[in-house]
């Protein structure tokens, strides 16, 4: 079943059984308020007649019975309908009648007249639908009070009217109804035929991107921004991101390629040497420094692809994070050892965080390992460890060729570099601050980064700290071996 005939058929049968219970109930009313109208004039007859009628003896061969005189009931504008009074003896005598029963022997409603008894205020008007010569009619009892002799009136009147005026509207409400549903039925065609296009055009889409792999496939949509217009949008991000990602992806598949073919294609090249002239050392430590790279670009790969599908988790433990970066101060001076560089820091305020320590230390090491790279002799890298309200802050700061402003917003990119001429200087494949990146926010962190051409870059790293302890008896041990003296920095560091 469709979901446009699904649509269809709610909508007729909701709308059906609406049209159900408002006939039934306006057939109800409507019979409820005529048989009112006839049982308020059987009751106005009654009284009418109670209090217009005459009470006498009649002597017949010796015996004496009451007789009641009724009026002339064309006098009280009910020559429709049947008037019978009965005295309640045992049995019921008939009193008097109405002229228009034409000495009609029993009793207009005998179950009625034998319901009431000798005491009228007890029995009140009893109203019953019953049949007269094969007619219906309506029929009201009630029991009264003549010169203390108990007496039952009886009042009828046809229902033929009012029957016949229920059948015409129940016609005209079950006809009433063929129609709206009929209505109702195209209605509902034409409004799910357009509440389901959008959506059609969507399928059409989707189903083009699949056969065809055409990811630049976009709706255009001018309506409001309802539900259907955000339907179209939503698609339309989507195919934006689908298409962001295929490229991303094809550019990820090309770069692997590129990093992987460059170690291959230089240990192919030693190991021809060493076929060609036998065995010697540079080519066995060419061939050990390319196998080294591509071991690191597999491991990078490794890491971050477990990171993409969530299967890289990480222990988060208190822990002193300037514990952490004392030891990434200490191999950025073996790292710069053989350089004209210093490594120092300015700031180190100690402070407790949740976190992994092994990945801290990767994320920090890889920031000053680039710094040191990226920075010409006779410069300075700087590691700073603050606090704020709430986060741990550690900066790098480096002095050196710094980046330009159209590659600070890709610099976080996987295989991103901005500027081939200084690849193979630092020797890396564009992983480093990629991980860098996934290690801070999976801290609940976050790395930012700000450079100038010419004057350096500073990354600034932010891990939220949690509630301080006491600092530990090795905090100021940890201090002096490292000979770190505390001292304020300048607001913003001065690049030349």
């Amino acid at each position: 079943m469709t979901l446009r005939f699904k649509l269809i058929l709610w909508y007729v049968g909701l709308l059906g059984v609406i049209l159900i219970v408002f006939g039934a109930a306006l057939y109800a009313v409507t019979r409820w308020a005529l048989l009112n109208t006839i049982d308020a004039s059987l009751v106005e007859t009654a009284d009418l007649v109670i209090d217009n009628s005459n009470v006498y003896d009649h002597a017949e061969f010796g015996a004496s019975t009451t007789r009641i005189q009724l009026p002339e009931l064309d006098l009280f504008r009910a020559s429709g309908v049947l008037v019978q009074v009965w005295e309640l003896t045992d049995p019921p005598l008939l009193a008097g009648q109405s002229n228009n029963l034409d000495n009609y022997p029993s009793p207009i409603d005998t179950a009625l007249l034998h319901s009431v008894n000798a005491t009228p205020d007890e029995n009140g008007d009893i109203f019953r639908d019953n049949i007269i010569n094969d007619a219906p009619y309506r029929v009201m009892t009630r029991a009264f009070f003549y010169q203390e002799r108990p007496f039952a009136i009886q009042t009828a009147t046809s229902l033929a009217t009012i029957n016949q005026a229920s059948r015409q509207l129940l016609t005209i409400v079950i006809v009433g109804m063929a129609i709206a549903l009929l209505g109702s039925f195209g209605m509902a065609t034409g409004f799910a035929d357009r509440a389901l296009k959008p959506i059609d055009r969507v399928s059409q889409a989707a189903a083009k991107v699949a056969e065809t792999e055409d990811l630049k496939t976009r709706l255009e949509y001018y309506g409001p921004m309802d539900e259907i217009g955000r339907m179209n949008s939503v698609f339309n991000q989507m195919m934006d991101r689908l298409e962001h990602s295929f490229h991303v992806q094809q550019r990820f598949v090309a770069d692997v390629s590129h990093e992987l073919r460059t170690p291959l294609t230089a240990i192919r090249g030693n190991l021809d040497l060493i076929k060609r002239y036998g065995l010697d050392d540079d080519s066995m430590e060419a061939i050990e420094s390319e196998v080294g790279r591509m071991s690191r670009l597999v491991s990078d790969l490794l890491l971050l692809a477990r990171a993409d599908y969530g299967g890289l988790t990480l222990d988060l433990e208190p822990m002193d994070i300037d514990t952490t970066v004392s030891e990434v101060y200490r191999e950025g001076r073996v790292l710069a050892k053989d350089r004209n560089l210093k490594v120092e820091i300015h700031d180190f305020e100690p402070v407790r965080i949740r976190g992994d320590a092994d990945r801290l230390k990767q994320l920090f090491l890889n920031l000053v390992s680039n710094a040191i790279k990226f920075t010409p002799d006779g410069g300075s890298v700087t590691i700073n460890l603050r606090r704020n309200y709430d986060d741990a802050v550690v900066e790098v700061i480096d002095t050196g060729i710094g980046i330009g402003k159209e590659d600070l917003a890709r610099i976080f990119d996987r295989f991103y570099q901005t500027d081939p001429a200084r690849v193979r200087k630092g020797d890396g494949a564009g992983l480093g601050l990629s991980i860098a990146k996934w290690i801070a926010e999976a801290h609940g962190g976050r790395i930012e980064v700000m450079s100038e051409v010419g004057k350096g870059t500073t990354f600034t790293v932010y891990i939220p700290h949690i509630e301080e302890k006491p600092a530990s008896p090795h905090m100021e041990a940890t201090r002096q071996r490292i000979g770190i003296i505390r001292r304020t920095p300048p607001a913003a560091p001065t690049r030349k």
